[in-house]
């Protein structure tokens, strides 16, 4: 695990996962969560995104002083400071997969702050990332028993998305535990219709005949 804390107009904390060694495999799941942790960092779309994260923290804190130097001293002084939070950790890992969930969080001040959450599923034997493709044996028939899930959990706990007629659609990523897969939808895959993420467990007495593995 590594653990990077900068403070200076801005204020950024990360923990994350680090695979041992100089092997490929562990250069290839660095890069891989290094590059989420500087998509998060990276604010400015009108600036390339940096390769590092010591060079994204520079650039977010620039982004930031770049930011307040639009206004005047006085309304600058009211801006809160920019922070962002990274962290990740292994939710599952056997032999054939590793998956590692990522989560991201910039605070700029305003009411909502901007949350992404993400699943990394690698190959331990090459350290490449797994897509769900890769995981599943038959995406239509794991498709239809996620909506199973997914209208239970919208009708018990997101009735206000419920009402919505949504097009239903499996999540970017899916996530491990021990105790079954994980689906995770981000709250802005919902556009402006939900606050809070939705999220729910498929135990593997179920969805076991889905997995390649």
């Amino acid at each position: 695990e590594i653990h990077i804390s900068k403070e200076k107009e801005t204020f950024v904390d990360i923990v994350m996962p680090k695979a041992k060694g100089n092997s490929n495999v562990a250069k290839n799941i660095n890069t891989s969560l290094n590059n989420f942790a500087c998509d998060i960092l990276n604010v400015d779309s009108a600036k390339e995104k940096k390769l590092t994260i010591d060079q994204s923290i520079t650039a977010f804190n620039a982004s930031y002083i770049g930011f307040t130097t639009l206004f005047n001293e006085d309304i600058a002084r009211d801006f809160p400071k920019w922070e962002a939070f990274i962290d990740g950790e292994i939710s599952f890992q056997n032999e054939f997969i590793i998956c590692i969930a990522m989560n991201g969080n910039v605070q700029t001040g305003e009411a909502n702050s901007n949350l992404v959450f993400k699943f990394f599923n690698f190959d331990p034997t090459t350290g490449k990332e797994l897509k769900t493709k890769d995981l599943i044996n038959d995406l239509n028939g794991f498709k239809a028993l996620v909506k199973k899930y997914y209208d239970k959990e919208l009708m018990t706990v997101h009735n206000g998305l419920q009402s919505q007629n949504l097009d239903f659609k499996l999540p970017k990523t899916i996530g491990f535990n021990e105790e079954g897969i994980i689906i995770f939808y981000n709250n802005f895959e919902f556009g402006a219709l939900s606050k809070e993420p939705v999220e729910f467990t498929i135990p593997y007495v179920v969805a076991n005949s889905y997995l390649k593995f």
